[in-house]
């Protein structure tokens, strides 16, 4: 009998399944346990595996590792934390509302609060991969180092409390 009076309480109360679930899994995943290191680990198996096939690849320099990390970090993360509306890892678990589909992943997460701990180490991923990538580049490719500066303009520039909301020239709005 207690367990058919609790059932309406624990059936609302627990969000797909689990108890402590956020409101929306696709954008707090950042504030998960561990997430931080997962999101590093990454990057590393990212960077040894491009060194792993620059070394292979006929005329291919290990060294270039870093720079094509840091590049592709900048589009991957520019493409899904600053230009996709909506969620942009959605799951079976996701449960947004459609107010958010009007804001990118960036300023969804911790609800729109700037330099909390999770903006911040997104801030310091893309300062350490592009320190990386310039100093594991010959200065003699200008055109990679320029594209290295490039990637990172963008990347940190995107995450500037400053930018919350903001679309340069109208451009996704």
């Amino acid at each position: 009998i207690v367990f058919l009076l609790l059932l309406p309480y624990s059936i609302s109360a627990m969000e797909a399944g689990h108890a402590s679930m956020p409101a929306d899994v696709g954008v707090e995943w950042l504030n998960s346990k561990g997430s931080w290191a997962f999101y590093l680990a990454v990057l590393v198996f990212a960077r040894a595996l491009v060194a792993a096939v620059l070394t292979i690849w006929p005329g291919g320099d290990p060294t270039l590792a870093w720079s094509i990390v840091n590049i592709g970090h900048s589009l991957v993360t520019f493409f899904a934390f600053h230009w996709v509306k909506g969620n942009p890892f959605p799951t079976f678990f996701s449960m947004t509302s459609p107010e958010v589909d009007k804001y990118t992943w960036w300023e969804q997460i911790d609800h729109r609060w700037q330099n909390t701990p999770s903006r911040k180490f997104c801030r310091v991923v893309v300062v350490v991969l592009y320190l990386l990538a310039l100093d594991s580049s010959p200065w003699d490719l200008v055109k990679l180092q320029f594209a290295n500066l490039i990637a990172f303009t963008v990347a940190f520039v995107a995450k500037f409390p400053a930018m919350d909301g903001v679309r340069i020239f109208g451009i996704n709005k």
